[in-house]
Formats: structure tokens, sequence, C-alpha cells
């Protein structure tokens, strides 16, 4: 087998593979064999006719053509391991040279040039974030309320009351047809928060219930944005119909240390408002860092080379369309449907998604760059914290899964990314502080 290798500045390599006539011959048996299995040769049981004959019936070219469905894959195999190439993303038979001897022409999409020489110098001004008293009370108001009392009251509700009720949800489908909507955990009857979105379960539905009474049946409109946290119900309408069992007010416990110790291990409102903030700061932090780190990647972006095969991108933009094609599925909707409104169809909505797409790819070939000139690998002791946590969120369902191993190397796998991910971030923000440590030697 000869082979050339042409190396594109794309980060592309056209190699030209000159395949043996020997393994020309083999595989165009074996193609014409197949051919006798499909189709009928007069005189012949299916696979049974020789080579002669679908040679005379079909043509030389024709076999050809099927044995490349084997040697293409072959040769272009045999070529990556002969020339020791890396594809970073699926290569492509671009045409045939010559039939006689056999010569294919391949693309093959070598690993992307990442330079990021420079990163280290890239520097952004860093605001540490300031928590207000009033963000602080309001958190506080919030444990006060988590021990609150119920109350009936005989009048009807207003905003903030907490109503009893049979509550049926359905999904509008196309057709005007109610599907059963339930969320986890939910039975009837059961206590609603009078606010705007009734506790955050349907958004602006609040308002219509305000002045329902004892015994009094009301149907609401729901409409979920595009914004609601949970993708299935991401802007669908819904319908709810409720019957109010009663109204009940809030009352309130006044601070004391008996409530202290209820919502904390403190004993006085000035420990546990300290707590409070001190909470409510790291969160904070750990948002602005998040923020901040973003903006000292992009600042290490302009000062990076970074040039990748054409073939990586539309792999990225290929994992796009499948994630809305999920989210559709989840609207209970459809991709194709979905098209239809996109000028230029797949085509146009393949361009609207590349720019995305590109910096995507492009922020994550620098950050596996910096992994690897850092050096940052998570510990197992942080990585197996990290289990745990999930652990105990998914005890439950992990005790009654049946493949268990399966479920902890996955839990396993994704706390290992986690805590990647916060090295990195707080690796960029050290960086973009001017405060990385030295870079461990080499």
């Amino acid at each position: 087998m000869k082979i050339q290798v042409e190396r594109k500045e794309s980060c592309e390599a056209l190699v030209t593979v000159e395949v043996d006539s020997a393994a020309v011959e083999s595989a165009m048996q074996k193609a014409a064999r197949r051919i006798s299995e499909k189709q009928n040769f007069p005189g012949f049981r299916k696979g049974k006719a020789p080579y002669s004959v679908v040679l005379q019936t079909w043509g030389e070219d024709a076999i050809l053509d099927e044995a490349l469905d084997t040697i293409g894959p072959d040769a272009y195999r045999q070529a990556l391991e002969q020339e020791k190439l890396e594809p970073s993303a699926v290569g492509t038979m671009k045409r045939i040279v010559t039939r006689r001897p056999l010569t294919l022409e391949f693309l093959v999409p070598v690993q992307p040039v990442v330079e990021i020489s420079d990163y280290r110098s890239a520097r952004v001004p860093f605001e540490s974030p300031a928590i207000p008293d009033e963000d602080v009370e309001r958190a506080l108001e919030q444990l006060r309320e988590s021990q609150s009392l119920l109350e009936p009251v005989t009048r009807p509700a207003q905003k903030g009351d907490v109503l009893t009720v049979d509550l049926k949800a359905g999904i509008l489908s196309p057709d005007g047809k109610l599907q059963p909507l339930t969320f986890e955990g939910e039975t009837n009857p059961q206590d609603l928060d009078l606010d705007d979105n009734l506790g955050g379960r349907y958004p602006g539905a609040g308002p219509a219930l305000e002045g329902i009474s004892e015994g009094e049946t009301r149907t609401v409109a729901v409409q979920f944005p595009d914004s609601f946290p949970i993708a299935r119900l991401k802007g669908l309408q819904a319908q709810l119909t409720v019957k109010c069992l009663g109204v009940k007010i809030r009352k309130l416990p006044d601070w004391n240390e008996d409530l202290v110790k209820a919502v904390s291990k403190f004993s006085t409102v000035d420990e546990l408002r300290s707590e409070v903030r001190s909470r409510l700061e790291n969160r904070a932090v750990e948002s602005k860092e998040e923020e901040y780190a973003d903006s000292v990647i992009e600042k290490m972006i302009e000062g990076s080379s970074i040039t990748f095969p054409p073939a990586m991108l539309e792999e990225e933009i290929d994992e796009e369309i499948q994630t809305l094609a999920r989210r559709l599925e989840q609207r209970k909707t459809s991709l194709e449907v979905y098209l239809r409104t996109v000028p230029e169809g797949m085509k146009g909505l393949r361009a609207q998604l590349e720019p995305d797409a590109r910096r995507k790819l492009i922020r994550r070939l620098l950050l596996t760059e910096l992994v690897k000139k850092e050096k940052l690998e998570p510990s197992e002791e942080a990585i197996n914290r990290q289990v745990e946590v999930y652990q105990s969120v998914f005890a439950e369902s992990t005790g009654k899964n049946k493949n268990k191993q399966s479920m902890e190397e996955t839990l396993r796998q994704l706390a290992a990314n986690d805590v990647m991910s916060r090295l990195i971030v707080q690796r960029v923000v050290e960086i973009g502080k001017g405060a990385a440590p030295a870079l461990p030697e080499s």
C-alpha cells in the first residue's frame, strides 16, 4: 500500500492511498458474493452465482463500487496507522483518483493547533460583590417563615395567604386536549402559597386566584416561559382547575433563642445574622468569580492562536442540533416541525448555530491546553467529597437502581468533571488577578 500525505494549514491532511491489487481483488470477490445473495441470477441459487457471472451481468465498475464499502474504511484505517495520524473528527473519502491501480483520496481532520503562550498575562479588574443589609434581612425572614404556623380564616383569599386545594393540571396539546400534568410528590389536597407563581410551579397563576373563597372552583390558564427551570415544560401552555378547600394565614413567630436554635446551630440573632451574611457573601463571590473567569478567558482567547479543522466545527454544530432536538421533544414537538419556521431549513439552522458553536469550540480548546500547561488534576479526596454530595442527593434512586455499579461510575465521572471545572475557574481567576502560583516544573 502506497501512501502520500499532504498537510494543509486548515489542520487537515489530504491522504492519497494506492491500494494493493491483491486486497482489491479479494474485496471484489466478496462484493460479488454479496451481490449474488441479494440479486437473482438465472440458473443459480442466491449466493451461489460465480464471480464471472456477476462480472458479466453487473460489470467491473459496479462490483468495485460495492467493494469500496470495505476497501475504503480498511485503507483509511491502515493509512492512519502507518502515517501515525491522529484524527480530531471523522474523516471522509473525497474521491477515487484512479481505478487501475485503485487510488483513493481521503481528507483527515488532524489535531488542532492551539498556541496560548502568553495566556498568563491576561488581566481583568475584579470587584468584590457587596451584600446589602436588606438581602441579609430577607434571608433571615425566609428562615422565620419556615417556622410559621398556619391558621384558618373565613374570608376570601388574599395575596400571601395559603390555600388548601384540590388541583388538577393539564398541558394543552395543539388539538386542544389536556394532557395530565403533575409534579413529583404532589398529591391532593395540597397547600399552595398564594403568590404570583403559586410557589414557583405555575408562573403568573397567582393573581387569578386572589379573592377565591372556600368551596369555590376556578379555572386558570398558565404559560410556562422559555426560562422555566423544568426543561420539559418550557414554552408550553397549561390549564389549572382549582377547588378551594380552605384559606389560611401564616402566623410568624418572634425572634428569640428558641427560634434561632430551631433554624441554626446558634443561640442569638446576631450570630445567625453574621452566618447568613457570610453564606450570602460566599455564594456571591462564587457567582462573581464564574462571571469574572468568563471575562478572563475571553482575554486569553484574544491573545491566542487557535486553528482547528472545519470538521470539528461541524461536529460541534451537530451536537447543538441534537440538544435542540431533545429540547423540542420535551415541548411535545419535533425538529422537523421547527425547521419549517427557519429560513433555508437545516442549512439556515446550521448557519444560525455556527457562531455560538465556534465560540464554544475555541473556548474548549483553549481550556484543554490551559489544563495541560497548568498541570491541573483533581485530587481523589476532592472527587470523593463530591461523590458523597451526589450520593446524598441521589440516595433513593441509586438504592433502587438495578445497575448500581454503573450509577456509581456515572456519579464518579460527574464528580470528577465538576471538580475539574472548579479547578479551572479557580486558576483562571488567579491568573486574571495576577495571583496565580508559579507554573509546575516540567
